[in-house]
């Protein structure tokens, strides 16, 4: 009981700290509650989440490094062009002048009662992303996926922002008049962060910020410009990037027909970070990848920086786990592609050498668990000239040639790109972006497309063979494939051409969805496609329709039962056709199908003599057509 008055007492002390009205505040918003005010429940022990322990030792709070705790180191020091993003709700008119320090930069900092200081605190607290005590209670924890929470501070250029002007020269070779590279006052929860911060593209960039594929030419230590390498993707608003994951699917698939738990897991961060209990629906989901896919901003993690160990990514899993949680074609208990379907992107798959039909499994590449050494490479170069050690966060590949195509000018002079997708691992003295890959990846890539050429037209020309047709090899190959898929699912069974073609289809399928073109695993790429080759040219032809007549031998006035199938259809009708020896064929009766594209039809023999029939099937804008084999039926 007493544990619990003092807890009551507690909280509401701490809520007439915050409601307690006073002659000034410091910062910008008045409503900005000191990470302290938080720590009272989330504090080990306390009622809420303990997260307070976790923040506290990340670089948002500052600490783990005593030279943070110094006036001098602080980057508060530096006045309005840093301390923006650099402490908790930094307000540059309540600066020392400008391009001066803060009032007060001690640490911790005091909060005076009645003073009216440039900043609450010199951390990056809890009201910067939660906003204020009251809001971080009052939304949905899902809003917690809002790229824009991050996006605030981890965003450096630009295309039209109001902020606080900085009539002085400062840093990375700009000069007056400049902007303090954050906004000023900005809410997430109620504007979003575009409205405030114009994201510049490759086609119009600010000062120079990027390259042609969207990755900063500008770093900052251990990076700020996360949000427009993220936002832009690569350049284009088509490609499907982290940051229209979910509009893309929105744009392709009805909302009513996603599959929520199949699509919206890898698709959706607010469908992700939701309790299972309160799911969004695909309408319903607002953000794509974001931030927080990734990263915990409440903890600092164990592993370090791939290309700086003093910076902590703070990364919510091992990586060399992060991106395949998405980046897997997930092909069940038996980790093997069935046959007729369209493998959908197997990038763990192939880095693991399994998934493909029909080809020796477990052949593991050397490039497994290095997506972040590949897909991120630092891009930009610091203020003095000196290469980045920042990941980029636009996660497309930068080929050595394109790496050193483009160059910027820095400090020390015009630079190219200083890495490529290729620098971590093969660089070489004088080499640093590794161009002497260049020919390889170009051989391998266009000896890898060649083959799925030659896959294409193998499939193409077995489609027609089984009976099928389109208005290009891509339809004659997609009609097929559907229609055995229906024929199967309807209950029926593939003869071995046409399993052939499905293996085939689905393994030309896995190559070409996995993306990489062989680069990251060429042994296996090359079985796998060369297997989908030989699979297609083992295709023969197949009859499109059958038919068995039973009893081959009534008399006069009995029936005579004639089945058959369409091999290439489980929908129409099939047409039965009767001739004498000699004669011309004429409609007997005419059948639809059923089942896995199976008929069956009774006829009264109503004269004497021996008759033929067949059965005939029209063909049409996906099939060909076709008569069965005729039989011959004696009526007595």
């Amino acid at each position: 009981m007493a544990k619990r008055v003092l807890l009551v007492a507690i909280i509401v002390a701490a809520m007439l700290m915050v409601a307690a009205p006073a002659l000034a505040f410091d910062g910008y918003r008045a409503t900005y509650d000191n990470a302290t005010v938080c720590q009272t429940c989330h504090d080990t022990g306390g009622i809420g989440p303990a997260v307070y322990p976790k923040w506290n030792k990340t670089a948002h709070a500052m600490l783990g490094n005593p030279a943070f705790f110094t006036a001098n180191a602080l980057p508060i020091s530096f006045g309005p062009a840093c301390a923006g993003c650099h402490s908790g709700n930094y307000a540059p008119s309540k600066a020392q002048g400008t391009g001066t320090a803060p009032n007060d930069v001690t640490y911790p900092h005091q909060n005076t009662a009645g003073d009216s200081d440039a900043f609450s605190e010199p951390v990056v607290g809890c009201s910067t992303c939660h906003f204020n005590k009251a809001t971080a209670h009052g939304v949905k924890g899902t809003e917690l996926a809002n790229p824009a929470l991050c996006g605030q501070c981890h965003s450096r250029y630009s295309t039209n922002k109001t902020s606080y002007a900085l009539l002085a020269p400062i840093g990375e070779g700009l000069t007056s008049p400049y902007a303090p590279e954050y906004t000023v006052g900005y809410n997430p929860f109620t504007t979003a962060l575009d409205a405030v911060l114009h994201i510049p593209t490759p086609a119009s960039p600010q000062r120079n910020a990027f390259w042609a594929g969207g990755q900063s030419k500008n770093a900052h230590g251990e990076g700020a410009v996360q949000y427009e390498e993220w936002a832009n993707g690569l350049g284009n608003p088509a490609m499907i990037t982290h940051a229209n994951a979910l509009n893309t699917i929105k744009a392709d698939i009805p909302a009513s027909v996603i599959n929520q738990a199949k699509c919206l897991e890898c698709h959706s961060e607010d469908y992700r970070m939701a309790p299972n209990d309160a799911k969004p629906t695909a309408a319903e989901a607002k953000y794509g990848l974001t931030c927080v896919t990734c990263h915990d901003p409440h903890a600092k993690g164990t592993q370090s920086s791939v290309w700086n160990k003093d910076r902590n990514p703070q990364l919510n899993m091992p990586r060399k786990d992060l991106c395949v949680q998405c980046h897997s074609a997930e092909l069940g208990p038996n980790g093997v592609a069935k046959a007729g379907s369209a493998v959908h992107h197997p990038m763990k798959e192939m880095m693991n050498g399994t998934g493909a039909i029909d080809v020796p499994q477990g052949s593991p590449s050397v490039h497994k668990g290095k997506c972040v050494q590949c897909h991120m490479v630092p891009t930009g170069y610091e203020y003095n000239g000196a290469a980045g050690s920042a990941g980029n966060h636009v996660f497309a590949i930068v080929t050595p040639d394109q790496s050193v195509s483009q160059t910027t000018t820095t400090a020390t002079g015009v630079q190219p790109m200083p890495s490529s997708s290729c620098t971590t691992c093969h660089s070489r003295p004088g080499d640093e972006q590794a161009t002497w890959l260049q020919s390889t990846l170009d051989d391998r890539q266009a000896a890898m497309k060649a083959w799925d050429a030659q896959v294409t037209t193998a499939l193409s020309a077995a489609a027609v063979r089984l009976g099928f047709t389109g208005t290009d090899a891509a339809a004659k190959i997609a009609n097929a494939n559907a229609a055995l898929n229906a024929k199967k699912t309807a209950g029926g069974t593939w003869k071995t051409s046409q399993l052939n073609f499905q293996k085939a289809f689905t393994n030309q399928q896995y190559v070409e969805s996995e993306g990489s073109w062989g680069i990251h695993n060429w042994d296996y790429a090359r079985t796998v496609i060369l297997k989908a080759k030989d699979e297609a040219l083992a295709v023969t032809a197949t009859s499109v329709i059958t038919i068995k007549a039973s009893p081959k031998s009534v008399k006069k006035n009995k029936r005579v039962t004639f089945k058959g199938s369409v091999t290439t259809s489980t929908t129409g009708k099939v047409t039965l056709q009767v001739k004498k020896s000699g004669g011309s064929w004429k409609t007997a009766k005419t059948v639809s199908l059923k089942g896995a594209g199976s008929y069956s039809v009774k006829i009264k023999m109503t004269k004497k003599g021996a008759f033929y029939y067949r059965a005939v099937f029209h063909a049409s804008a996906t099939q060909l057509g076709g008569s069965s084999t005729k039989v011959k039926v004696k009526v007595k």
